[in-house]
């Protein structure tokens, strides 16, 4: 998934536009048909502000799952990386420090791509 508590400021825009498009042409519709189907196109409407709202919501959820995720990796990053790396320094110098941080970067980064 993509996930996007805010989605991107092109999503939101092409959701109110299509809301927008949605409620002219439900007025131009009664303005045709009469009051009679006043009803139908309210439902209409409050469905698909539910669908909205249910997927801003599973996006915020997705969002913050992977915000959990990522403080967890940088716990344990540190927490094992500092005995790694003493070892790595003490076994085969700066080499083996610089060696030790790229991996722990690389590992950092791919997770972090994954949004």
């Amino acid at each position: 998934m993509t996930p996007q508590s805010q989605q991107s400021p092109q999503t939101a825009r092409a959701t109110q536009e299509d809301i927008r498009r949605d409620l002219q042409a439900s007025m131009e519709a009664r303005r045709e048909l009469g009051p009679g189907y006043d009803d139908h196109f309210i439902d209409a409407l409050v469905e698909k502000l539910n669908r909205q709202v249910q997927q801003t919501q599973q996006t915020q959820v997705v969002k913050s799952e992977h915000s959990e995720h990522s403080l967890a990796l940088a716990i344990c990053s540190l927490i094992f990386g500092i005995p790694i790396v003493a070892i790595a320094g003490g076994e085969a110098g700066l080499v083996g420090i610089i060696v030790v941080a790229a991996m722990i970067f690389g590992v950092n980064f791919a997770f972090n791509l994954r949004r």
